[in-house]
């Protein structure tokens, strides 16, 4: 059999496999163009691969070019050429080769090292790959990470924030949200040394105007409470009213399970929150009032037990605007469940609560989160006015 001849895509398709019997894993064919390109044939059926051999500083090495049909015969030689070049220059290919794969794409690290962190360290990892995949990842990853640079991650947000032909610009909040999934790609990739400086840290974020300038007063928030306790699906009712008073996440009630709860102390503790650790709940008698309001439902481990067996709760926010409705509470419109943990906040910094107080209420993992809750009443800055007012009259 001749194993060295000019090789064509016809020659190679037609190359014979390699018995089983062989004692050999493949045959070897070689070009005669191309000095080193080799083509091998296994034992199973089609499968062949060009393979490139050489000697580098006396040393006899391979470095595999790719599979045919995956790649032809012309695209093989230009591969072989390329590194036939280097080799003429001193570098070893295969060395260079191992140096690249050896530093991840921006796609790459995201899929196969960022993401697995996060499921384990955060509740948001859906939206990260929301935000990934539709913004960040067309635009640059297919890049080496280590060549992401500012002016790459700024353009994205300059373009996310201008409208298009496409679609109209998107909010500075969600260009932020965006431009925050990279920066905290790049500070673990930092740490773990696959790159030498968060690039991504050097773009500011847009201003946002998204400031909550409505929230309930401690006498909203009683009459909200009080027509919760009274709606006829004691478990929605439940979950608002609880909200209302703990605020909590409701996320955080929704999935809370009756395993989790200490009656006898009176707390209630979560396995995972958004920031990705666990804390407990101190609850109050009115609290544990509600809980025990709250009718259990066999087979179903939830606090707050949805329609479905064995589910906790769904989407209540329809069932909470007809709650603030029946509550009296005017201009609600674009009120959320979300609002219920911010009045919390604000209704403890008005009442003479510290920041502090705010912030393990709450579960923030530092004070800046409460501080951006906790916007006071209108009544309290009055009051702080006039106090002013009294000391320099």
């Amino acid at each position: 059999m001749n194993t060295r001849f000019k090789f064509t895509d016809a020659r190679i398709r037609a190359l014979p496999t390699n018995p089983s019997n062989a004692k050999s894993t493949e045959l070897e064919f070689s070009d005669t163009e191309i000095t080193g390109l080799k083509c091998l044939s296994s034992k199973k059926a089609g499968s062949k691969r060009f393979l490139l051999r050489y000697v580098f500083q006396s040393r006899k090495r391979s470095l595999s070019l790719g599979r045919f049909p995956d790649i032809n015969v012309a695209t093989a030689r230009k591969a072989a050429q390329r590194y036939r070049a280097m080799l003429a220059e001193g570098i070893d290919p295969k060395a260079e080769n191992e140096e690249i794969s050896n530093h991840p794409t921006v796609s790459e690290f995201f899929w196969n090292t960022y993401l697995p962190y996060q499921k384990k360290h955060t509740r948001s990892w859906k939206h990260e790959i929301t935000r990934f995949s539709l913004h960040a990842e067309p635009r640059f990853g297919h890049m080496l990470f280590k060549d992401l640079k500012a002016s790459h991650v700024l353009q994205l947000q300059l373009d996310l924030n201008s409208a298009n032909s496409h679609r109209k610009a998107l909010a500075p909040a969600t260009c932020n949200r965006v431009i925050a999934v990279l920066k905290c790609m790049g500070q673990l990739a930092l740490r773990m040394d696959v790159i030498d400086s968060n690039e991504a840290m050097k773009v500011k974020q847009l201003r946002e105007n998204n400031i909550r300038m409505r929230f309930l007063d401690a006498k909203e928030l009683k009459a909200v409470i009080t027509e919760a306790r009274c709606y006829p699906n004691k478990q929605i009712g439940g979950i608002i009213a609880l909200l209302a008073v703990t605020g909590c996440r409701s996320g955080e009630l929704r999935l809370a399970r009756h395993e989790h709860l200490d009656k006898q102390n009176q707390i209630l503790y979560l396995p995972m929150t958004k920031n990705g650790q666990s804390r407990e709940v101190y609850l109050s008698d009115l609290a544990m009032e509600i809980i025990n309001e709250t009718p259990l439902v066999p087979g179903n481990p939830y606090l707050f037990a949805g329609r479905v067996p064995g589910n906790p709760i769904s989407s209540f926010r329809i069932a909470f605007l007809k709650v603030l409705k029946n509550a009296g509470i005017k201009d609600f419109e674009g009120l959320v469940p979300h609002h219920l943990r911010h009045s919390v906040a604000s209704c403890l910094v008005s009442a003479g609560k510290s920041l502090i107080d705010v912030q393990y209420q709450l579960g923030h993992l530092c004070i800046q989160s409460s501080a951006r809750y906790s916007k006071q009443t209108v009544e309290r800055q009055r009051n702080v006015s006039d106090a002013f007012s009294e000391l320099v009259r």
